[in-house]
């Protein structure tokens, strides 16, 4: 999916809006204002309704791992066959949504570390809350694993 077409094509639909101001040059000036400030909000909402169609193309596929991935900026499904079904580690359904903003370089890691083990992003997150949760469920207080003189 190509971004910047539509974000021209935005930013062209309010640039013909200014004619109608009868020449006044400050509107025309506020509006090529307003369509370059508008520029990351219209990339967001891109990338949320990316964000959608992945989700409705993986429930849709569920022999298969959907993927919402960047390419040079631009967002782009990735569709692979699943792995072999590993025993699953809940009865529950997957059908809870948590959205996470991370830093870039985050993403990567967790994007290296799910490949690496052959998993999904999805799934290699999920097992890791997964642990953390029943991790802490189980901690009451803390835990160290160093030793020192009182």
């Amino acid at each position: 999916m190509q971004l910047q077409p539509v974000i021209n094509a935005v930013q062209a639909a309010l640039a013909a809006q200014g004619p109608l101001a009868g020449g006044d040059l400050a509107v025309e000036e506020a509006l090529d204002h307003l369509a370059r400030a508008l520029a990351p909000a219209i990339r967001q909402a891109a990338m949320d309704l990316a964000e959608q169609a992945a989700c409705e193309v993986r429930a849709q596929l569920p022999d298969r791992l959907v993927d919402l991935v960047l390419a040079d900026g631009d967002p782009s499904l990735r569709i692979t066959e699943a792995p072999p079904a590993a025993e699953p580690a809940s009865t529950e359904d997957l059908d809870a949504r948590i959205t996470l903003r991370v830093p870039p370089s985050l993403k990567s890691l967790i994007e290296d570390a799910a490949e690496t083990a052959g998993a999904s992003v999805n799934g290699w997150v999920l097992d890791a809350l997964s642990k953390r949760a029943r991790k802490s469920a189980g901690t009451h207080g803390f835990t160290t694993t160093h030793s020192f003189d009182l």
